[in-house]
């Protein structure tokens, strides 16, 4: 053996092969020029079999090189690429940098395509950046800010300063004669309710009103919504009526007040044919117009100090000022001078609730970031002098007069506009010292602007009379961030549509009421949160309503509770908003009388506050039940009993039988996952053990029903109890300093209460059995 090895070497160490001394590198490529020539072939023009990212060494190959050609070589991309087009998947476009994408004109462009689904306010890019955002009504708008604000937000509107958009609201503009106006409104509202819009306190325009809108001749049922309104001075036959709408209410008041304008102008045509047989042709009429305008920027400030913010905010303008505005050609303001003292006198005032309540006053102001301060500060009154009590006790005619009310103007004004950009260059170059602002500059532009007065609460039942008054400050399209960000500068707490409701439920006040659509649709998105909230929990999580007979946990069965109430199937139902008859139920449940019967008794419900008694805490959807003498006694050992659930058993049944089905399931899914792993590819076996991973539909639908039945009956004897009624909102009321509650009882359920002689109710929550005792006070600002 080892002599067999030894032949193989080289003849110098003893083998037998001679090799040659040299090698000839050209005659050795020359013979190989053929492998050599199909190597470069393969690489460089892969077979169609192979891809390009194929032809890679192992080391250098990456799972996403078939998604993402900058993981190939650059030598090799232009050739990816072209299979990729060949095999009929485009390739990915790439992502433009940030860089780019943050580019002025490019994020005008993002922010337009995004606005077309919900509708941005003007400050929606300051609110994104610090509240939570939500969608409602077709807008996209500030829920609750970012930080823990709730308290802070209560301290601004009742010490301070609490600051709001509501540029949400339509404006609806209405054009005719007073007689043709107040006959319109005439068919969908009722004097019952309150002053009508054709009311000596609002027909000259120096304060706002409110009103509710029924649908045409369908008082007390049909009810829409509240909406305000400020009748425009004019000397003219025709007169403006500007109306500010809910967005929730918008579409269907536009609806309701043209049937009935139509009705009145077929009215006025009738009559215009009587006229002519008569050869008395003057006494008709025109007809009247309804116009949803352009969008104005209303700002809500609540608080004490909202009149110090807007007089250290505002400054009224002169003359000399207003004949350099290019829009003072199209209006000229009246009476500016009277107007601007009449401000300044009033401007000292502690709190705006020391004005004529819903007064309106109509100002010119200079550019707003001409008075803003350089850091943040809290605007404070002079507390020494006092406002002589004739200023406050009458209202001047042409304190109302405004320019912003003209719709011509409004172009001009925001031709007129200064970009921050432009302003900064203007005061930092043009001025003589830089940086000094001369308020008086004639280069800047004049704001026409509206100020509404809000009273706040004025019911003797609660304990802070006056809560919630402040200042409306209505501002043409395109103004909203330079007055905003001054409001903020002079320590205005910002607010969203969480302290819209909590504003609404401390005045007890009823916001979006059930008995409209918009308050019918409020219920449905609640319910439905609550919903998915509930059965997002795990079985052994869920609070299980049927042992603590609540059927109907996550909403409100008006109609139901009605029905139980009246011996008879209630479709439709009704708020009642008769304020003599709201009064007079105040004053048997005080006196403990018995109530009166009134006309659809049946179908109405009666707004509430309840109060808790001792303590407790009041949730939504809470039940209001009729107390027995004997409980009153027996407080602290009122509690609902155990009842029996007797879908518990058929549930675990379902359960155990599910876990069956879903064992038989995983085998089978085993058994073709590795049957096609054989015949078929991978990517086949992912989309079917996908599909099979699913809950099936039929069973959740099921399960839910057991946990939560659909259908529901009645609610008026689930309990030992009664239920009279339900809870709204429920919450710790601060300026109560207890838990109370917005709620609303049906009729019979309050007068068969009197009767037994009580004036207190029992509430229990939808998640506990204990019964606690709560006082009643009738709501009459509906």
């Amino acid at each position: 053996m080892e002599e067999t090895e030894s032949k193989e070497f080289d003849v110098s160490i003893g083998g037998t092969e001679h090799l040659p001394f040299s090698a000839n590198s050209l005659k050795f490529a020359s013979s190989r020029s053929v492998e050599i020539a199909a190597m470069t072939e393969s690489i460089l023009r892969p077979s169609k079999s192979k891809l390009i990212f194929q032809s890679l060494p192992v080391h250098m190959r990456r799972r996403v090189m078939s998604h993402n050609c900058k993981r190939l070589p650059r030598r090799l991309r232009r050739g990816h690429l072209e299979q990729l087009k060949k095999s009929g998947l485009p390739p990915k476009q790439k992502r433009p940098s940030r860089k780019y994408r943050r580019r002025p004109a490019n994020l005008l462009e993002e922010y337009n395509r995004r606005q077309k689904q919900h509708v941005w306010l003007e400050t929606h890019i300051w609110h994104a950046k610090r509240f939570h955002m939500t969608e409602r009504w077709g807008h996209r708008l500030p829920y609750a800010p970012c930080d823990k604000a709730f308290r802070a937000c209560y301290r601004g509107s009742s010490a301070h300063c609490l600051l709001q958009d509501i540029s949400y609201y339509t404006p609806i503009q209405i054009t005719g004669t007073i007689t043709q106006i107040k006959e319109m409104f005439a068919k969908v509202t009722s004097c019952l309710c309150g002053l009508s819009v054709s009311a000596m306190a609002y027909i000259n325009g120096t304060r706002q009103g409110t009103v509710h809108i029924y649908g045409v001749n369908s008082f007390p049922f049909g009810y829409i919504g509240k909406v305000e309104f400020i009748w425009v001075p004019s000397d003219s036959t025709n007169k403006t009526l500007w109306l500010f709408v809910h967005p929730s209410q918008a579409s269907i008041i536009q609806s309701v007040l043209t049937d009935a304008s139509s009705c009145i102008q077929i009215q006025d045509n009738n009559d215009y044919e009587v006229a002519k047989k008569k050869r008395k042709v003057s006494s008709v009429t025109g007809s009247i117009s309804i116009k949803v305008m352009q969008r104005y920027n209303r700002f809500r400030l609540t608080g004490p100090n909202s009149h110090a913010i807007l007089a250290e905010s505002l400054k009224c303008v002169n003359d000399d000022l207003l004949k350099n505005a290019k829009w003072t050609s199209l209006h000229t303001p009246k009476d500016l001078i009277d107007k601007n003292e009449y401000w300044e006198a009033i401007s000292t005032a502690k709190s705006p609730g020391q004005l004529p309540s819903h007064m309106v006053v109509g100002l010119v102001v200079i550019d707003p970031r001409l008075r803003r301060p350089r850091y943040r500060t809290k605007a404070k009154q002079e507390t020494d002098t006092d406002i002589n009590t004739d200023t406050l006790r009458k209202i001047p005619p042409y304190l109302s007069n405004s320019p912003l009310w003209d719709v011509r103007i409004h172009e001009s004004l925001k031709k007129e506009l200064m970009t921050n950009g432009q302003f900064v260059k203007h005061i930092t170059k043009n001025n003589l010292v830089p940086g000094v602002v001369d308020e008086d500059d004639p280069a800047l532009q004049c704001v026409p602007v509206v100020l509404v007065q809000r009273p706040g609460s004025q019911n003797p039942e609660f304990k802070k009379i006056g809560y919630g008054s402040g200042w409306d400050i209505i501002i043409p399209s395109g103004y909203a961030l330079p007055f905003w960000l001054t409001f903020i500068m002079y320590g205005a707490r910002s607010g969203g549509l969480r302290e819209t409701e909590s504003l609404a439920f401390e005045m007890g006040e009823c916001y979006l009421p059930p008995d409209s659509d918009a308050g019918k649709e409020n219920e449905n998105r609640i319910e439905s949160e609550m919903r998915d909230r509930y059965f997002r929990l795990p079985p052994s999580k869920r609070v299980n309503y049927n042992k603590i007979a609540i059927n109907s946990p996550f909403r409100c069965p008006w109609n139901i509770l009605l029905s139980d109430w009246s011996d008879d199937k209630i479709k439709d139902f009704f708020i009642l908003r008769n304020k003599s008859a709201l009064n007079e139920i105040q004053d048997c449940i005080t006196k403990k009388k018995c109530l009166p019967n009134i006309e659809n008794g049946t179908t109405c419900l009666v707004p509430v506050y309840l109060k808790v008694a001792v303590k407790g805490n009041l949730q939504r959807h809470a039940h209001i039940c009729l107390p027995a003498v004997s409980d009153l006694a027996n407080l602290k050992t009122l509690f609902e009993p155990h009842h029996e659930d007797p879908n518990e058993k058929v549930r675990k049944l379902k359960r155990k039988e599910h876990a069956k089905s879903l064992k038989k399931i995983k085998k089978k899914n085993y058994k073709l996952k590795k049957k096609l792993q054989q015949e078929m590819k991978p990517m086949y076996t992912k989309k079917l053990r996908k599909i099979h991973r699913r809950e099936p539909s039929e069973y959740v639908k099921e399960m839910r029903e057991l946990w939560l039945p659909s259908k529901i009956e009645t609610v008026r004897k689930v309990a030992t109890r009664e239920v009279m009624g339900y809870i709204a909102q429920g919450a710790f009321s601060f300026t109560e300093a207890r838990s109370c509650g917005v709620g609303y009882i049906a009729y019979n359920a309050l007068k068969h209460l009197l009767i037994t002689g009580l004036n207190q109710v029992l509430v229990r929550n939808p998640t506990s059995r204990k019964y606690r005792l709560a006082n009643i006070i009738i709501i009459t600002n509906t």
